[in-house]
């Protein structure tokens, strides 16, 4: 919040998004702030004994900057024009962050116990908003009210879990206040948060990119075809959708749904649930209990996103769709509204249908979100009865090819324009570093990832033109069935490859390894503490300077000795450790590249690998599978080690650049193994 004189109310000068009340000011660094004024016009700054001047060009911005700023007290930041004067109150110096990625980052703070400990002044926590441009933006759309929080019970839990429990680690040990900059948006991919000219760089991206951004831009315009080229596809290749159900009375208070198949909508990711994986339509009822005071009332019942096309029902009553036809459809929230005339006292009956191309729904709203006029929301559970309607054959490679697309890229997914929109306004914002939490949208591009993620961080030093500040990723943790033989076409294993090869090949980043902290069946783990704990080590490592380890085990080379490989690691640690048991998840091959489980031993500083059913080994890989079950290899400072293959062969989604894999890979990989871009769990729900 600006606290100014009443003059102000038609002052000239005003402050860039990003400066309020609480804001945290980098140290020891070229501190920039800037705004606009009548072209012409000295703005001078005041600081404590600080000051600093700039002249307003012809355009009207102008900047100025602070020096070497040094931690101390709160203090006001004033800036003053010939017109008027700005205040902002309760300025710190500090380290500032830059926490972005996608929904595991965006993920807030639950941990009841963290959220009632005593707030600390000295966290402070700023979110960008969501927003998208094709052109480089200075400032954010004039949405909402912008500030800086101080970490206290009743903010936490607007915060970023990742980026809290770091903020806490470092400011714990520093001792110096921690700005957090929250600039997420959940299922988002990585070509969305990167600058255009640095895509256009590589000659596989370019055209697909361009194409891409051209339909952004002309999304209004071809919407009004959209809808007749689908239908026509849907004709063609023998999946079209007719509504059987509700002539089947399946929408009625009255029918009998108990033989229908329980479904926990919470975790209803694909339809696979109710056994129709490639697509077509399915039907949820529950019933639900109202009070006498919700009878005759009106109100809005809240869906979620849900990608396909949908009918709601409320007591046999269509109350609202929604489908193709609408802009960014798979991000879409279903917001009905449901008359008082339908509404009354004890059980009503909610009927959805849902009807979907390739089995995916990404998140169904659970039940404290549904808005039902309840005293307790929470009382109302999850559990849902589904049945399938009608199942659509698979889609075959010429189906994919020949689909139209979508002439509405879902939200915040079009190429650049999150760094656009949401990061170009913050620059050129004095920061320490950057901690990134992505890439489960880019596991169907997950080779591409190893030229994606570096193109990005190159992107943002370029435009912040700070140098090359720190970068730490966060490489994705276990996710999805335990393999019963070794993998060979994990995409999740192929994009921890990409985040790992980024960590060593571009300098001043780091990479925390997360393989032992994810929810098999869950998008979202709930572990963000250990998460934030990890990253917290990387930058205390390497942008503080404690000599501490930072790292678990992480391949160095490999040599064959007889009949066993030995695997050699840098960040041994202290020592490497089997944590409880022997080695597992080790597997390796011989020439004819079939990889079989294999016995794993540590040797001082490195492993011997080693398999019967293998005379010749020629390469050896760890935890390389989605879900890499038990795989238990650290150091003596209690980190995991990555997963790793000592090979260089063909692996799954090699040669898919952006735009290729709906034609090139539609009906080769598992839905679990190409897991959706989806919205933040339904639990835990997009703080906006």
């Amino acid at each position: 919040m600006l606290l100014v004189s009443v003059v102000s109310l038609h002052a000239t000068v005003q402050l860039a998004d990003v400066f309020a009340d609480n804001m945290v000011l980098q140290r020891d660094a070229t501190a920039p702030v800037w705004g606009t004024a009548d072209p012409g016009e000295t703005v001078t700054l005041t600081f404590g004994d600080k000051t600093a001047t700039a002249t307003a060009g012809a355009d009207g911005a102008w900047k100025a900057s602070f020096q070497g700023l040094k931690v101390g007290p709160p203090q006001s930041l004033t800036v003053a024009g010939p017109k008027n004067k700005l205040a902002l109150n309760n300025v710190v110096v500090g380290d500032v962050w830059v926490a972005s990625g996608q929904s595991n980052m965006q993920y807030l703070l639950v941990d009841k116990d963290e959220i009632a400990e005593p707030g600390n002044s000295d966290i402070r926590y700023f979110e960008s908003p969501r927003a998208m441009s094709a052109q480089p933006e200075t400032k954010f759309p004039p949405s909402r009210n912008l500030v800086w929080m101080l970490a206290a019970p009743e903010t936490k839990p607007k915060m970023s879990a990742v980026a809290y429990y770091f903020a806490k680690d470092v400011q714990k040990d520093t001792g110096v206040p921690i700005g957090i900059i929250d600039c997420t948006w959940g299922g988002t991919p990585a070509e969305a948060w990167t600058a255009r000219e640095a895509l256009e760089s590589v000659p596989e991206y370019k055209a697909p990119i361009d194409k891409a951004i051209l339909l952004y831009q002309n999304q209004t315009a071809n919407v009004a075809s959209y809808a007749a080229d689908f239908a026509q596809w849907e004709q063609k290749f023998g999946r079209t959708d007719t509504n059987t159900g509700f002539a089947a009375g399946w929408a009625s208070p009255s029918f009998d749904a108990s033989s229908w198949t329980p479904v926990t909508v919470s975790d209803f990711h694909s339809l696979s649930t109710l056994g129709l994986t490639h697509g077509g339509a399915v039907w949820l009822r529950k019933t639900v209990s109202l009070p006498p005071e919700a009878s005759g009332k009106d109100f809005t019942l809240n869906l979620g996103p849900v990608p396909g096309v949908d009918t709601a029902y409320f007591n046999g009553q269509e109350i609202g769709n929604g489908g193709w036809t609408l802009p960014g459809f798979s991000r879409q929230t279903r917001m009905y509204k449901v008359p008082g005339a339908l509404v009354k006292a004890g059980d009503n009956v909610m009927a959805i249908r849902l009807f979907n191309q390739d089995g995916h729904l990404g998140t169904f709203a659970g039940g404290t979100k549904l808005g039902l006029p309840v005293a307790d929301p929470a009382s109302i559970s999850d559990d849902w009865l589904g049945h399938v309607e009608s199942m659509l054959p698979p889609m075959t490679d010429e189906a994919a090819v020949a689909m139209p697309p979508y002439p509405y890229p879902p939200p915040g997914c079009s190429p650049t324009v999150n760094f656009n929109g949401m990061v170009c306004p913050l620059m050129p914002y004095a920061i320490k570093g950057v901690i990134w939490y992505q890439g489960e949208s880019n596991a169907p591009r997950a080779y591409a990832y190893r030229t994606l993620l570096p193109l990005l961080i190159q992107s943002w030093r370029s435009h912040w033109k700070i140098g090359d500040f720190p970068f730490y990723i966060v490489q994705l943790p276990q996710l999805g069935a335990a393999p019963k033989v070794p993998e060979d076409r994990s995409n999740w294993a192929v994009v921890r490859e990409s985040q790992l090869l980024t960590w060593k090949n571009i300098p001043h980043t780091g990479l925390s390894v997360n393989i032992d902290i994810g929810d098999a069946m869950n998008l979202h783990p709930p572990d963000k503490k250990d998460v934030g704990h990890r990253l917290s080590l990387i930058a205390l490592a390497d942008a503080y300077g404690r000599k501490i380890e930072d790292s678990g085990p992480v391949y160095d080379s490999m040599s064959v000795e007889g009949n066993k490989i030995r695997v050699k690691f840098t960040h041994p640690g202290g020592g490497l450790v089997a944590k409880e048991g022997p080695l597992k998840q080790f597997a390796i091959a011989g020439s004819d590249r079939k990889f079989v489980w294999a016995d794993a031993a540590i040797d001082g500083n490195s492993v011997l690998v080693s398999s019967p059913d293998v005379t010749a080994p020629v390469a050896v890989r760890y935890a390389w599978a989605a879900d890499p079950e038990g795989c238990n290899l650290y150091n003596q400072a209690g980190l995991p080690a990555s997963p790793f293959r000592s090979d260089d062969w063909p692996v799954t989604t090699q040669g898919l650049w952006y735009g290729e894999v709906v034609a090139k890979s539609a009906t080769a990989l598992s839905p679990l193994q190409t897991p959706p871009p989806v919205a933040p769990s339904p639990a835990n729900g997009p703080h906006n």
